[in-house]
Parts: C-alpha cells; sequence; structure tokens
C-alpha cells in the first residue's frame, strides 16, 4: 500500500504537469490530447515497479538549516529524538488496533476487494464483447449483429467494425463517414487504450486521478475520430445527423451499448456537437510539439524517480564561545570536529557515505535528513560537553540525527560507523521499536555491521551449548548477544526481505510477540522453534 500510496502521489504530480503543458502551448487538438493522457496511464501502471524497485535520484529541494552554537546536553541526552518523518517501508505508525486484525490489514482488505471488484466488471465486459465478436455475422462483406444499434469497434488486440443490422439501407455519404470513425478506432488501438484505462482504474481505483483518466480518455477518442472523419473530406451536417441518429437509438435501447466497445455515439456527445459545430483547431506546429514532449519527459523522470533532499549547508557558524570547530559535509553527513587532520576526516566521511549507501540498499529506505557527526579524536574525547551535542539557534528545533564517534574507536572497531548508523535508520524506521525495545535495535546494528564481539560470541555460544537460549518475545536489557541472533536467524532463513519485512511489521506492532506472525505468517512458538534450531546448529559446536 505504501508502494502504490507513493505511486498516486507522484502520478498525481505528473498529471497537473500535461494538464500545464497542454493549456501552456494551447495544444487542443483531440488526438494529441488522446495520446498524453494515454500515455500518463502507462506510466501509472508502470510507476509502481520504479517506485518498489528504489529507482531513484537524490534532488537537493529542502531547506537546510545552519548550526549556530555548540552547547552541552542535559545528562544522557544522547539518543535522537523522534523522527517526524514516514519510513519507505512503513505503515502510518499507531494506529494498529490491540486485536489480532490491525487498521492496516482492514485498509488492505478493503483495497483488494475494490481491486477485485472492478477486475471482475473488466473481465465480464471483455468476455461479452468477445461474445459480440464471435456472434457476429458477415453480410456483403461487413460485420454485423442484432445486439448493435449503433456501430461499434471490439477486440482490444485485434479489433473489429461490427455494424447494426440495417447498415445496407444506408445512402452512401453516411456509411462512408461511419466506417470513416470506426475505422479511425482501429488504426488508433483505441480499445486496447480503453482497457489499459479501466484496468489502471482497477489498480489506482481509490485514486480520482484514475477514474478521471478512463473518461478522458474515452472521450478524446471519440473527439478524435469525429476530427478524422471531417479532416478526410465527409460532409458535416451529414455526419452530425449520422450522431444523432444513433444517441437517440442508444437512449431508445435505454443507454446501452456493448461493454468493452468504441461506440460511435460514445461518452461527451454534448461536447462533441459543439466542437463539430467550430472549425476544427489548427495542428500545432513542430516546435511545439516537441517543447511539449521535452517538458513532459522531464516532469516524468523528474517525478519518477526523484527523492528530495536536504541541500548542503552553507556558511555554518560557530559560537564563539566554542573556538576551533569546523565543519566538513558530505553528501548525507555534516562533520563536526576541532581541526583534526583533513585526510582523517575525509577518510571517515568516505567510510559513513559507505555505510550509508549500504543500509539504504539493504533496508531499501532513505532517512530524509542529513546526519550529523561530531567527530572526537580519542574515546575520552566523548566526554567533553562541546562534543556532546549540537544545538540549533533559539527558535529552530533541535537536530534530530546526531552521532558522537572517534577516530580511535573507528581504527579499533571494523564497522562501527555501520553499527551507529543503523540506529539512525531504526528510529527513522521504527520510532516506537527504538524507543521501547533498544535491545533490539542493538541486534539489528551488529547484525548489519556484520561482526561479532568475541564476548558476546562466547555467551551465544555457551547458550546453544546449553539449551539456554530464550524466546524472542522476552529478549532482556542484556540479551543484546539473542538479539545480533535473531537477526542473522531471518537473514539466514528469509533473506534480506525478511530482515524488511520484520522491521515492516514492526512499524505497526512494536512488538516481536505480534510482529513476528504479521512479518512471516508463522505463530510465535513456530518461529522461536526455528530460531532456536538455527542457534542450535550455528553455534552449538564447541
Amino acid at each position: 500500500m505504501d508502494i502504490l500510496a507513493e505511486s498516486a502521489l507522484r502520478i498525481t504530480v505528473v498529471a497537473l504537469g500535461v494538464a500545464v503543458v497542454l493549456r501552456a502551448l494551447r495544444i487542443r487538438s483531440p488526438r494529441l490530447a488522446h495520446a498524453a493522457w494515454a500515455a500518463v496511464v502507462v506510466i501509472m501502471l508502470v510507476l509502481p515497479v520504479f517506485v518498489a524497485w528504489g529507482l531513484e535520484f537524490a534532488v537537493p529541494l529542502l531547506p537546510s538549516r545552519g548550526v549556530s552554537a555548540l552547547v552541552a546536553p542535559a545528562a544522557g541526552d544522547i539518543a535522537p529524538a523522534k523522527p517526524d518523518t514516514i519510513a519507505a517501508i512503513a505503515v502510518p505508525a499507531s494506529t494498529a488496533t490491540q486485536g489480532p486484525v490491525t487498521w492496516e490489514v482492514a485498509v488492505g482488505a478493503v483495497y483488494v476487494a475494490g481491486v477485485a471488484l472492478l477486475l471482475l466488471r473488466l473481465a465480464l465486459g471483455l468476455r461479452r464483447a468477445r461474445a459480440i465478436r464471435h456472434g457476429a455475422i458477415r453480410v456483403q462483406g461487413r460485420l454485423t449483429h442484432a445486439s448493435c444499434v449503433a456501430p461499434i469497434t471490439v477486440g482490444v488486440f485485434s479489433p473489429s467494425v461490427i455494424l447494426p443490422e440495417d447498415w445496407a439501407r444506408w445512402d452512401d455519404a453516411q456509411l462512408s463517414a461511419v466506417l470513416a470513425h470506426e475505422e479511425e478506432h482501429v488504426r488508433k488501438r483505441d480499445p486496447l487504450v480503453a482497457g489499459l484505462a479501466l484496468f489502471n482504474r482497477a489498480i489506482f481505483w481509490f485514486h480520482p486521478l484514475a477514474w478521471w483518466l478512463q473518461r478522458e480518455i474515452a472521450k478524446l477518442s471519440e473527439q478524435a475520430c469525429d476530427a478524422a472523419v471531417l479532416s478526410s473530406g465527409h460532409d458535416r451536417e451529414v455526419y452530425l445527423s449520422c450522431l444523432m441518429q444513433f444517441a437517440r437509438r442508444v437512449a431508445d435501447a435505454g443507454g446501452r451499448v456493448v461493454p468493452m466497445s468504441m461506440a460511435m455515439p460514445g461518452g461527451g456527445l454534448q461536447e462533441r456537437l459543439g466542437m463539430l459545430a467550430q472549425p476544427q483547431a489548427p495542428h500545432p506546429s513542430g516546435s511545439r510539439l516537441a517543447c511539449a514532449g521535452l517538458a513532459v519527459a522531464a516532469l516524468v523522470v523528474l517525478c519518477a524517480m526523484a527523492t528530495p533532499t536536504a541541500a548542503p549547508r552553507q556558511d555554518v557558524s560557530l559560537a564563539t564561545n566554542q573556538p576551533g570547530w569546523v565543519v566538513d559535509t558530505s553528501d548525507h553527513f555534516d562533520i563536526f570536529h576541532q581541526g583534526l587532520a583533513p585526510d582523517r576526516v575525509h577518510d571517515a566521511a568516505r567510510d559513513a557515505e559507505a555505510a550509508y549507501a549500504q543500509l539504504s540498499a539493504a533496508l531499501k529506505h532513505e532517512p530524509g535528513r542529513r546526519v550529523m557527526i561530531v567527530l572526537v579524536d580519542r574515546d575520552r574525547d566523548n566526554s567533553a560537553p562541546a562534543a556532546r551535542v549540537l544545538s540549533f539557534a533559539p527558535g529552530i528545533d533541535p537536530p534530530q540525527n546526531r552521532i558522537v564517534i572517534s577516530l580511535e574507536s573507528l581504527d579499533r572497531r571494523t564497522g562501527l560507523i555501520v553499527h551507529e548508523l543503523t540506529h539512525q535508520f531504526a528510529f527513522d524506521i521504527v520510532p516506537d521499536t527504538s524507543r521501547d525495545a533498544p535491545i533490539l535495535i542493538e541486534g539489528l546494528a551488529e547484525h548489519q555491521r556484520g561482526r561479532w564481539e568475541a564476548e558476546e560470541l562466547r555467551k551465544t555460544r555457551a547458550g546453544a551449548l546449553t539449551g539456554a537460549i530464550p524466546s524472542v518475545a522476552r529478549l532482556a536489557s542484556a540479551d543484546r548477544h539473542w538479539a545480533h541472533a535473531l537477526f542473522n536467524f531471518v537473514s539466514a532463513e528469509y533473506g534480506g526481505e525478511g530482515i524488511r519485512r520484520l522491521l515492516f511489521a514492526l512499524r505497526a506492532q512494536p512488538t516481536l510477540e505480534h510482529a513476528v506472525p504479521v512479518a512471516f505468517d508463522v505463530t510465535l512458538n513456530q518461529f522461536d522453534q526455528g530460531f532456536r534450531g538455527y542457534v542450535a546448529t550455528r553455534f552449538g559446536r564447541p
């Protein structure tokens, strides 16, 4: 649902942009407008693939704020505050019920029911149209069917024109105009476009744009065929008479036409009659068409793959009462330090960016804000008040993401920056779990780091040998090694997608007891059995 919601937001921007381009360049041709909106339908259908696969590039659109001071925080204030962004893989927080059925499940069920209903209608329409096509008989070289009260074009992939039974009594001018209209539908593959619009409406039935696109494409299709009839030299009055005649027939039949077909007296008849009474709009010049194409293509690329990010901070000024502090910036980090060697700061920034790329790829998530790193020389420098926290000027919210780390620790502990940065990602993705079950996030951070501390490995092996393996729902604050083993098990059993599924479930259900069944469709007991078996096999050897 998150992918569909994000796709719906992006396609809305695309559709508004297309409307602005068509209006600004005064493109009034129904044929061109029909092609533009048909392209929007195709983009709307494929956009979820781009969103799901994470094909994106960063665009520095969000404002950045300068830092004015370095001050000491209250005791123990070293953890990031609760984020105010929504994780890309998560569902809205704090909406779950306490029972087995959550709001997310209910919304998903409603969505699936809507899709199923509209797809059923589409399938029945296709079946009915196919029956009409197979039941048509050929008279004097033309297909005809008793159910047709007006000329129609049916067939998604191999469209055919089917006429009413009395077509042989029409005069030549009337028949020629009707055939010109319907054969234009065949030439432009309008039944296929209409079918795609209906399928798109079924997938995005919750979005008003999908319903509007289906109606607009049907209307523009008829208008484009009307324009083609007149441009080919057919008499305007004869053609208007045909439209009125078939409109009366459809009205007498109760307004019903064959489903999944292009009927000549189709949608927007009143508007079509008004347009036919006026001179045809001139065809736009090649330069206007080129400008429109380039503008729409740029808009599609921007809206499909661009991800707004904070612009790098410029002219960062530090308080004069904290001399010697400078800031270096990279793509995702502001690194504060007191005159450390440039090559050491550069190496730290490089390692931080590599860790960011690793976590972003593994968790399919972008935190959406820059991370502040206070870089000091030695571990004991971490206790210095100026290195504990950065604060903004009065009246501006304090920073949400900050890491205090030493070059000494980075040299001694491989992958430490991955561990620390995992906490920032976790606060963005699962804020409730990060606050209420920090030991679980410690295990996630160690798993992402990919290394075991010697003492924690010893504890895990001892527990595996004695069978003292706790339930994952009852991990205590001293059980970081079991939390680490838990995420190793999920990765081994379900792959990287399993980690993301568990985080997704923890977003809605912040405890493992409720999240595990949602993520893996197993009971907690079954999951515990699998976890214990994994630990015994993986760590149970002396």
